[in-house]
């Protein structure tokens, strides 16, 4: 029945050639208008699952004072400059960023008003102690400890800073401050850098280089955006003197060098693809009507775009990209159908002898990206629309339009069809290529088992040289080379936030240790807690101590000469008139602090999040997963759990995506013949393929990663097609061209996919390595195989052999 509608249709399409080809001109010409209103969106979320947790380290990256900062590690290598020059730099380069891209910039922490925070949160002391802390402060109120103490501070008085410090020491003889500067070193750590504070700038240690980091209003992901952001930073930077050296640091440069590299390797390999292929059909078809079979998929791609336009709104530029490239498989229909009614005083009867594997193989290609749609990436989902749209137009215009284009130039055709017949006729497939395969495939068995999915994305990252190289200056120079996980705390209430963080600090604290867990609530305590540490404060400043520790002090402090009033200010203190009695206000409203807690505390449109610092390994983010279970609107952002959370998605979704592409080839495999087994030996490609391709890899060392899972399941649609026109080519004795035209097909698939191979960037590579060995394997089993199986298994059929 198949057979019958579509070769009406074919007659039909053949009486009416002069309004079908208008007709399709005509569509051609209003899809190209039709493109300049089509919207696209260059984003990378398109391209990753759909899951809580991708969902919150991506929503975290894109909001987060701590994600999306630009770092600028300036370096001092002129001979006879010093780093007040360096400063002056620095200094301009900030204030001269655009403000719409850098909304905030700082190039250091001011040393008075660092001092001026400090002596700020030391009149909160009361509320910011708790109980161990003043216990502490108990063990020094003894002669020993004040001894030591006031001898320390005789010392530093007699420093030439020693005029600042003894206004200190007055106000806090028993240094309870650096229970303060001990606290807010260790927040000042968790970035990992090794930060030095010298005229109010960032220094390294070194003293030659400084840091400029400001906030970008450019989310990361944002492709488009990243680029401008870097060309406007550039071209400030290209006002800097020779003496200086600037490295950028910031995941937007990784952003734009992918989309650099991919697209440079693109047209490096379109152009070599293209000349390749030209010289393969110029030498062996010699017929100028076969340019019309790479204009189908061009003309198919065009009218799909507009029409996902139309279903689906805006599109990723990656999906157009990548469908662009599927949508050339769709060559094989029009190599086929070319072959078969090339060279034809009447090409109809061998038009319709290949229109039901030319639509099958088509078919089986469709249902496998059917399979697509189930997959948690919405990239996906449109490649499948986008994909589907041009493969179903191809093959229309292939098997309807194609054979009315074609020039009657049969001495110019007379060369391939020489070629094609001595294939058709030749004797390739026999028991020695069929032992080889069985033999191969059996050993590749064991290895496929055995092959790995890639669970670090950093190993396909197409970043360039020279970003790695400024990386690995800024890790040497400044340390942080491991990246710290962040746990981070949501609610709508400030207050309800604190105590929350509060609790899970304590429970940090016993699941991986204080020096490993780095929180505000260390510091800065909820007010629940701050009321309960003053009425401690009050409780334990009891007149028999206060007493003791003034008679200690005067006793001590004539040793050092210190007068009997000296410390008044502090004892006045602790009437009131010194520790300030008010509650303490938010960190995020510009007030005490601010310019140190911005890492730890960030306003957001739902409320306030704040954020806990711990270092990313195994062990401890399985702990902090543990606590984060158990208080909602909690959880983990950590390149441990980013990477493993997206192989393990990307992995489920290659399983569910392969079952079902399995059963979609394997149904319509048999809907084309309605015969087992021509079935069974028509899947002997495709399923060559997949266990050769993962056998190869295994043995190779290689992975599979979200990049080459494409080009597998690209590979198995092709091989499908392989082994549908190889089983069906021997069902009649109607010579059209077919191991001519897989072997065209192969050849030209594997010249595409061949340059990739030598493409810069990991993933496009992995994309050439698949394919090629995929393909290969189809092949060698389609043509050296499938015909000998078909012989052997259907007689009946009159299947020939090679």
């Amino acid at each position: 029945m198949f057979d019958k509608y579509a070769g009406r249709l074919y007659d039909f399409t053949a009486r009416k050639k002069r309004p079908v080809r208008f007709i399709l001109v005509l569509l051609v010409i209003v899809s190209l208008a039709a493109l300049y209103f089509v919207e696209y969106e260059s984003s990378m979320d398109n391209i990753l699952p759909r899951n809580d947790v991708l969902d919150r380290n991506m929503e975290f990256f894109r909001n987060s004072n701590v994600a999306g900062k630009v770092i600028v590690s300036m370096e001092l290598t002129g001979p006879g400059k010093d780093m007040n020059d360096l400063f002056k730099e620095i200094d301009l380069l900030a204030g001269s960023l655009d403000k719409n891209l850098f909304p905030e910039v700082t190039v250091g922490i001011s040393e008075s008003a660092f001092a001026g925070d400090i002596d700020v949160m030391f009149k909160k002391l009361p509320e910011m102690l708790s109980g161990e802390e003043l216990s502490q402060i108990d063990s020094w109120v003894n002669q020993e400890s004040i001894s030591r103490k006031l001898h320390d501070a005789y010392l530093q008085l007699l420093k030439p800073q020693g005029m600042l410090f003894g206004s200190m020491l007055r106000s806090d003889p028993l240094g309870m401050r650096m229970l303060v500067l001990e606290k807010l070193k260790s927040l000042s750590s968790s970035t990992g850098y090794n930060v030095e504070i010298k005229d109010g700038h960032f220094v390294s240690r070194d003293g030659r280089h400084a840091m400029l980091i400001a906030k970008a209003a450019v989310p990361v992901t944002d492709s488009a955006g990243s680029k401008k952001l870097l060309a406007s930073l550039k071209k400030n930077l290209e006002t800097l003197p020779g003496h200086i050296r600037a490295d950028i640091i910031c995941g937007h440069s990784h952003t734009v060098s992918n989309e650099k590299l991919i697209k440079g390797d693109i047209v490096f390999i379109s152009i070599i693809a293209a000349v390749a292929m030209l010289l393969l059909y110029g030498l062996v078809i010699r017929d100028i009507s076969a340019v019309t079979i790479f204009m189908i998929p061009v003309v198919a791609i065009v009218l799909s775009i507009d029409l996902s336009y139309l279903l689906l709104g805006k599109l990723s530029y990656w999906v157009i990209g990548l469908g662009s490239t599927v949508a050339g498989i769709a060559t094989d229909y029009g190599t086929h159908v070319y072959f078969a009614a090339q060279g034809k005083n009447d090409p109809a009867p061998f038009v319709k002898h290949v229109i039901k594997p030319v639509s099958f193989g088509a078919f089986t290609t469709i249902a496998i990206f059917i399979a697509f749609f189930f997959s948690g990436i919405k990239g996906y989902n449109q490649l499948a629309v986008v994909t589907i749209i041009s493969i179903v137009l191809s093959t229309l215009i292939s098997i309807y339009v194609l054979p009315h284009l074609l020039l009657k130039t049969y001495g110019k055709a007379a060369f391939a069809d020489r070629i094609a017949e001595k294939l058709e006729n030749s004797n390739l497939s026999g028991g020695p290529a069929v032992l080889a395969w069985l033999f191969l495939t059996i050993a590749l068995t064991y290895f496929s088992v055995s092959v790995e999915f890639e669970r670090d994305i950093k190993n396909i990252d197409g970043t360039e040289k020279e970003i790695i190289n400024a990386e690995e200056r800024f890790q040497k120079t400044w340390g942080g080379e491991k990246t710290p996980a962040v746990f981070v705390v949501n609610s709508a209430d400030y207050e309800d936030a604190l105590v929350k963080n509060e609790k899970i600090y304590r429970d940090a604290v016993r699941a991986i240790g204080a020096d490993n867990f780095t929180s505000m609530a260390s510091l800065w305590p909820s007010g629940k807690t701050g009321k309960e540490n003053r009425e401690r404060w009050n409780m334990f400043w009891t007149e028999e101590r206060k007493q003791r520790l003034r008679d200690l002090l005067l006793q001590e402090g004539k040793k050092y000469n210190f007068s009997g009033n000296a410390f008044d200010p502090f004892f006045e203190g602790l009437k009131g008139n010194h520790f300030d009695n008010t509650p303490l206000p938010p960190l995020d409203r510009g007030e005490i602090g601010n310019s140190l807690f911005e890492r730890f505390v960030q306003k957001t449109d739902s409320g306030y999040r704040l954020i806990s610092f711990f270092p990313d390994t195994k062990e401890y983010v399985d702990s902090m997963n543990e606590i984060s279970r158990r208080y909602p609107d909690t959880y983990l952002v950590s390149a441990t759990v980013l990477s493993s959370t997206l192989s393990g998605l990307v992995s489920s979704d290659l399983k569910l995506m392969i079952w079902i592409a399995a059963i979609s080839v394997v149904l319509m495999t048999y809907l084309c013949f309605f015969n087992i087994r021509e079935t069974m030996i028509a899947l002997v490609p495709p399923l060559t393929s997949i266990v050769w391709l993962f056998g190869f890899m295994a043995l190779f060392g290689l992975s599979i990663n979200a990049a080459n899972m494409i080009a597998g399941v690209l590979v198995i649609g092709l091989n499908s097609d392989y082994g549908i026109f190889m089983t069906f080519r021997g069902r009649k004795e109607m010579n059209t061209g077919t191991v001519m035209a897989i072997t065209i097909c192969t050849a030209t698939t594997l010249i595409g996919a061949g340059v990739l191979i030598f493409a810069k960037h990991p993933a496009l590579s992995s994309v050439g390595i698949t394919m090629v060995i995929g393909l290969c394997a189809g092949f060698f089993s389609s043509v050296m195989v499938v015909p000998k199986l078909c012989g052997i298994f259907v007689k009946g059929k009159g299947c020939k052999t090679l």
